[in-house]
């Protein structure tokens, strides 16, 4: 296990794989069950639970733990959703959005604590008003607040239809698309991580990308991680012998690597480092469109050539790296657009130039 798993199961954009969380998958589904009781559908099943149960608080007759997991999921529909008022009979007046871009609780926290009842509907404190629902002595913020909560209820007006759910999350029908609520959930914001464009969005092999983000999260299997869990004693560099084999030394500091990205027309700085590898610049002589893709042909060249050193003991000279990376990419040539056929010719420009 080279990343920890938690990683590995985010979203491309934010740096992982993009492969399925299964806990996060079921609570999507469970979600979508939870949303058929808040609409006017015909199942059957939601109009049973109607039946037994508050819609508002999902308390009830029914029992049991997989209604239990349903009811445990209430906060997070009702924060994925605004309501449109109706009778208000399923809207929790509390903890649902239906006045606002925010829910009473977080508008009005230190009424909130004075509240003996907090699970009441809507429609309930429109009736019965919201005084009877709260601690007889009220703190002078409570006071405050109780006055504006009062003025908001007083212009209140309720009708005989259902209360309507909204969630940017629903599509044109009233369905909620569980992918775009699995996005929301596995991704949380701003956890996109630097170098995940070059790893993904671009036209090399679906090997070559995993290469490139395990490269850019210095994961690849080199002496320096091999050391730090104990399979080597050193981590010195086996090709060159100068310094320790970690991911930046494979790809920028190892004597061959620097004289590879010189040949080729590359200026590296000194202080290059493989996570911020889409900072690299880009060569005048170099086109800029599918650059990405060029980047990781050249990394990955230096990657297999270290391999076939290392481990077939092959004396791969710096012509016949060139050479090979010409040829990887005239195939790589295969998996670019068409219409950019004057860019994709131009892709092993590079190492006509330097061979």
């Amino acid at each position: 296990c080279l990343v920890a798993w938690d990683q590995v199961c985010n979203t491309t954009d934010a740096g992982g794989l993009g492969i399925r969380h299964l806990d996060t998958q079921n609570t999507c589904l469970l979600i979508k069950l939870v949303h058929r009781l808040h609409q006017d559908t015909e199942s059957s099943w939601a109009k049973w639970v109607k039946q037994h149960t508050d819609l508002a608080t999902m308390e009830g007759d029914i029992t049991g733990p997989h209604w239990e997991a349903l009811r445990d999921l209430l906060p997070l529909y009702q924060a994925i959703t605004t309501v449109q008022l109706g009778d208000g009979a399923a809207t929790s007046f509390w903890y649902d959005v239906w006045l606002g871009d925010d829910c009473f609780a977080d508008r009005f926290p230190a009424l909130l604590s004075h509240c003996t009842r907090q699970n009441q509907s809507v429609g309930t404190i429109a009736m019965q008003g919201i005084v009877s629902t709260l601690q007889p002595r009220l703190t002078p913020q409570a006071q405050t607040e109780l006055a504006t909560v009062q003025d908001l209820l007083s212009s209140l007006q309720l009708t005989a239809t259902p209360d309507r759910r909204h969630s940017h999350l629903m599509d044109g029908e009233g369905k909620l698309q569980t992918s775009a609520l699995y996005a929301l959930l596995q991704s949380p914001p701003n956890s996109q991580t630097e170098g995940h464009q070059l790893a993904w969005k671009n036209h090399a092999p679906p090997r070559v990308k995993f290469f490139a983000w395990l490269l850019t999260r210095k994961k690849i299997q080199c002496r320096s991680n091999l050391q730090k869990r104990g399979v080597l004693d050193d981590a010195t560099c086996e090709v060159c012998g100068n310094g320790d084999e970690n991911a930046n030394h494979i790809i920028f500091s190892c004597s061959f690597a620097s004289e590879f990205w010189s040949a080729i027309g590359f200026v590296v700085p000194a202080d290059a480092d493989v996570s911020h590898l889409d900072k690299l610049d880009r060569p005048a002589h170099i086109p800029s469109k599918h650059f990405s893709t060029l980047l990781l042909l050249c990394c990955w060249q230096l990657w297999k050539r270290r391999n076939g050193v290392i481990f077939r003991q092959e004396e791969a000279t710096k012509q016949e790296t060139l050479r090979l990376a010409r040829e990887d990419a005239r195939l790589w040539q295969g998996r670019l657009p068409r219409k950019n056929g004057c860019v994709a010719d131009s892709l092993g420009g590079p190492f006509n130039f330097a061979i």
